[in-house]
């Protein structure tokens, strides 16, 4: 009778705490079951009331408090209600019906707080709750909650195993129309998806992938859970991408379903941040794959966001920051944006310390910090070659041993089997680059077994396995290979070559193969040979118009050096013809589709016209897209320029320009429209003289003499490729001339450009002259001199071939190439138009001479000269039109070129150390409107003859672009000018004026403009005799084309 008095009095204590809410009340009520329960014998009838009013009074007080001190006496209590309640017992169903709401609550706490504890207690009951058929369809949803929160926190295998077979069940027991079928399902395609990453199951995954159609079939637009859906299938075909087929429209497709799945979840969505990641996640695997800075960007502000709307869950959050980091590092990388590396390294951090000891997520976190600290360790934020150099090598050293630590961590810290190899790929990056800074061998044995290590754990046909391969390549090529060494990087170069691996990957793995073959020397030319012609048949698909100008600059500027390497191989195995066609080939890619397209135009539309309409459209569209791309150049983190359908539009242009390409080549003898040049067509331009290549590279210096019929001919040169490479690097960093009024920077003493021009003339010049027949025993005016075109390669291409030489000294008469030949020079033997090849007419109201002169720009300084310049050449030229002063704008400049036969600029010029495409003419509106080599790339004048360029280092560009001539000469050279008059160096206004007063005058009456170089080359020996030990005065002019 007691239990009953007690047990009326604990139930009247819980109404009373339902009904007023007082915590007090509520405490008393579980106090007094409590106490019913210890007395009340195990059969008693009302036992199994008194447990169930117990149980709502502890889950009351857990709601209300969120004090995990009452889980356990939770627990304990409904698994007494599971286990100890008779079937046929009246109040059962009531008893699970809160058992179930129990078991949600606290399923749902446990995914907030991540405790182990919590969660191995909760399992059990969970497993116990969904045993028969009864209640199996109701609680199976909350058991596979309870093994998701446990594969989440451990990553067991045997867990994820279970979750799907659990999930397959639940997914079979639910009607594809209930509205929980699609999250369902998209909940198993994502686990499938992981246990296949995890067994290298490809079946299972495009199981996942299959599934995961599904479920976005099942959730239509305005379907709460259409996100999580579209999310789950954009990460499977991911997967799907990587780790199975690599079909670029599987990678499209990737993007488009995450693109949708962020559309559908607005801010405040609870998918949204996991929706932005995954998005995230496949931008910077397509730019990873096709090297496009636009898509970079937006994946970069994509993991932004998805960072900025995640709720704190501590998992997830860090999974979002580890992505964010991933993305930023990338853009540092590709643009030297200093935001970008701190933001990594911030990101990559807070992402480690969210994972603690234990964590099966902390060797992932792990890695992606190490990867920021390496990249530091290269040199800093905003590294190139020039601050690398100068970085102290204690300090970087630091940084380096700092990076492989924590890689080492990262691989000790276990995590998932199926990410092992990238983060023992990794380290072996980080151990390369320890070496690299501090030579020391055991740092160097380190990367070589991590590579190989990481490669021993990648999947087959992966990205991983691409990168594990080319990490192996890069690590044993840092020491003189052995046969065994050699035989194991061929291998790996092959394994890529076979898999379709992504073109940047193959062709530096092919690269570090050809230097280390060349290395070892013997009788492995050959095979030297083949491997950098390996990497150059790709160099097409890395300047592909798939990509927009910046993204196809930086792919071919991670290669310079490539081309002469190359030639030097094939020299090397005897074939100098091949080292011509390989120096053609490898170079000038950009230029390739604007001066081949222009002369072979005529044969298409003869051929075929509409095809040749449709040519010159999409050419024209897609450098409207190259131009709109210069804001790539220049932003920072903080911007994405364009939106999705910006890039698709590209895309679409690109494939239907490749789509083009292949229908004309199809045309009668059109097979080599917009293909690399055979021999034939190289000689024929040396018909108006002998082209010289002056080809330099770390194995050996050489000229190669092309004439029009003759076998080439190699002269090797005496010269050491240090010296020469550190003698043209300082005419980029310190040149000649009068101090620069916009940097600041101290001008060349003028006696070290003289003892450069006399070393030029010792080992390179003099020599070719010689063996051209070309010297002169009394240079003079008499005899007019020969044409010679100068064609240098890589570094050389900064040396002023044209003036070196000798000045005059104790009564001899001073010797230099300007008094035994006229030199002109050329970036390609393609740039030069064939000899004898027709020009076309100029059109109807052509005005002849246009002068472009600002002696007074905003934002620089006056150049008075420029406007006695002009004033001369206006008394000169027969009815000039001039635009001076704000008349001078972009606009009016552009509409202007293709009116005139010849264009003279007497201006500033700003070249950009970083990103030559931004180099400009400072005209009246520069800061708002630049003309940059962008624009004047695209520019059309058919009729072109001269473009004088009267401003400072007009034909200077960068030395990892240096093949690719991108510098605002060979922009007009490509717009259609046949001869263009540019600048190596700053130049003194009064020295610009009388150059081209002398120019000018001699072409007076006639301007026949075939004399242009000539022209030039007396207007230069002029001012020479005026000022021989001035050579920054008379050395900076030079003459590019025919």
């Amino acid at each position: 009778m007691k239990h009953n008095q007690q047990a009326r009095r604990a139930s009247w204590l819980l109404r009373r705490a339902h009904r007023w809410g007082r915590a007090r009340t509520l405490r008393k009520a579980a106090e007094a079951f409590e106490l019913v329960i210890a007395v009340m014998p195990a059969d008693h009838p009302d036992r199994p009331a008194c447990l169930g009013n117990l149980g709502v009074a502890l889950w009351l007080r857990y709601e209300r408090t969120g004090d995990p001190g009452f889980v356990d006496r939770l627990i304990e209590v409904n698994e007494l209600l599971v286990t100890g309640v008779p079937r046929d017992h009246p109040d059962r169903v009531r008893f699970r019906s809160n058992l179930h709401t129990v078991l949600g609550s606290l399923v749902a706490a446990v995914e907030e707080s991540g405790s182990r504890r919590e969660l191995a207690r909760l399992l059990p009951l969970a497993r116990e709750s969904a045993e028969g058929p009864v209640y199996r369809p109701v609680f199976l949803p909350l058991l596979v909650e309870c093994l998701a929160e446990r594969y989440k926190l451990t990553s067991g295998p045997e867990t994820l195993t279970e979750l799907v077979a659990l999930e397959r069940e639940l997914v079979s027991l639910t009607d594809d129309g209930a509205p929980e079928a699609g999250a369902q399902l998209a909940g198993l395609g994502a686990d499938l998806r992981t246990l296949a990453l995890l067994r290298g199951e490809p079946e299972t995954l495009r199981e996942a992938v299959a599934v995961g159609r599904r479920a976005a079939a099942l959730c239509p637009t305005g379907h709460e859970d259409r996100s999580r859906c579209l999310s789950s299938l954009g990460n499977s075909l991911h997967a799907l991408f990587s780790y199975e087929d690599r079909s670029p429209a599987t990678l499209r497709e990737a993007v488009a379903v995450s693109r949708e799945a962020v559309a559908v979840a607005p801010a405040g969505h609870p998918h949204r941040s996991a929706s932005l990641t995954g998005l995230g996640i496949s931008l910077r695997t397509h730019f990873e794959e096709y090297r496009d800075l636009a898509v970079l960007r937006e994946a970069v502000q994509v993991s932004r966001e998805a960072v900025d709307a995640a709720v704190q869950d501590v998992s997830e959050y860090a999974t979002h920051l580890a992505n964010l980091s991933a993305a930023a590092q990338e853009l540092f990388k590709r643009t030297g944006d200093t935001q970008a590396i701190t933001e990594a390294l911030e990101a990559a951090r807070r992402a480690v310390a969210l994972s603690p000891e234990g964590s099966p997520h902390r060797a992932g976190r792990l890695s992606e910090l190490g990867n920021v600290l390496h990249i530091l360790s290269q040199g800093h934020a905003g590294a190139t070659a020039a601050t690398r150099d100068a970085a102290p090598v204690g300090e970087v050293g630091e940084a380096s041993r700092e990076s492989v630590r924590v890689a080492r961590e990262a691989v000790a810290a276990g995590g998932s089997d199926n990410e092992r190899g990238g983060r023992l790929s990794n380290l072996g990056v980080a151990a390369r680059s320890l070496f690299e800074v501090t030579g020391e061998a055991e740092a160097l044995d380190e990367a070589v077994r991590a590579a190989r290590d990481g490669l021993a754990a990648s999947p087959p046909g992966t990205r991983m396995r691409e990168l594990c391969l080319l990490a192996v390549v890069r690590a044993l090529g840092l020491r003189p290979p052995g046969p065994a060494e050699l035989e194991e990087m061929r291998r790996c170069c092959a394994e890529l070559a076979a898999m379709g691996a992504v073109p940047r990957t193959d062709v530096i793995a092919h690269l570090v193969l050809a230097r280390a073959t060349m290395a070892a020397g013997g009788s492995e030319a050959g095979a030297a040979l083949a491997a950098y012609e390996s990497a150059i048949a790709r160099l097409p698909e890395i300047a592909s118009r798939h990509l927009l100008r910046p993204d196809r600059e930086y792919g071919l500027g991670e290669l310079a050096g490539l081309p002469a390497e190359a030639a030097s191989a094939a020299l090397d195995a005897g074939q100098p013809e091949r080292a011509i066609l390989l120096l053609e080939h490898a170079r000038g890619l950009l230029m390739r589709e604007s001066t081949g397209s222009r002369r072979d135009l005529d044969a298409v539309r003869r051929a075929d016209p509409v095809a040749a309409d449709e040519f010159v459209r999409l050419h024209e569209l897609l450098n409207a897209a190259d131009r709109s791309s210069s804001d790539l150049y220049r932003h920072g983190t903080t911007s994405s320029p364009g939106d999705s359908g910006w890039i698709g539009q590209r895309k679409e242009l690109a494939e239907r320009w490749d789509d083009l390409l292949a229908r004309i080549r199809r045309l009668p003898l059109l097979e080599g429209f917009l293909m690399p040049p055979a021999m034939t067509d190289l000689r024929r331009p040396a018909r108006r003289g002998p082209i010289v290549m002056i080809n330099a590279s770390s194995f050996r210096c050489d000229a190669l003499l092309l004439g029009a019929a003759e076998p080439v001919r190699v002269l090797r040169l005496d010269c050491d490729y240090a010296e020469l490479r550190e003698r043209a690097l300082s005419f980029q960093w310190l040149p000649p001339g009068a101090q620069d009024a916009r940097t600041g920077s101290r001008p060349r003493d003028e006696q070290r450009t003289l003892d450069d021009l006399a070393w030029l003339w010792d080992h390179i010049t003099e020599p070719v002259l010689g063996a051209l027949g070309l010297l002169r025993d009394e240079p003079g005016p008499a005899a007019p001199p020969p044409r010679l075109w100068w064609c240098p390669v890589g570094v050389a291409a900064f040396l002023p071939l044209h003036a070196a030489g000798r000045p005059a000294a104790q009564g001899q008469p001073p010797t230099s190439v300007l008094d035994h030949v006229v030199s002109s020079y050329t970036s390609t033997i393609t740039a030069l138009q064939p000899a004898g090849q027709p020009r076309p007419s100029p059109p109807d109201g052509d005005e002849g001479f246009l002068v472009v002169e600002l002696s007074r720009t905003p934002g620089a300084r006056a150049l008075p000269g420029a406007r006695a310049e002009a004033r001369r050449l206006a008394e000169l030229l027969p009815r000039p039109t001039v635009l001076s002063g704000e008349r001078a704008t972009r606009d009016a400049v552009l509409a202007a070129l293709p009116r005139h036969r010849v264009a003279h600029f007497a201006c500033h010029a700003l070249t950009h150390p970083v990103f030559p495409a931004l180099s400009r003419l400072l005209l009246h509106d520069h800061a708002s409107a630049p003309l940059t080599v962008t624009e004047l790339t695209a520019l059309r004048v058919p009729h072109g003859e001269l473009a004088y360029l009267s401003a400072c280092e007009t034909a200077k560009s960068t030395e990892a672009l240096v093949d690719e001539a991108v510098h605002i000469a060979a922009a007009l050279q490509l717009a259609g000018y046949r001869h263009v008059i540019a600048t190596l160096w700053p130049i003194a206004d009064g020295a610009a004026g009388r150059v081209a007063d002398d120019f000018y005058t001699g072409h007076a009456p006639s301007f026949d403009l075939d004399d242009t170089a000539r022209m030039l080359h007396r207007a230069v020996r002029g001012l020479r005799a005026d000022a021989p030990h001035r050579p920054s005065l008379w050395a900076a002019h030079i003459h590019l084309g025919e």
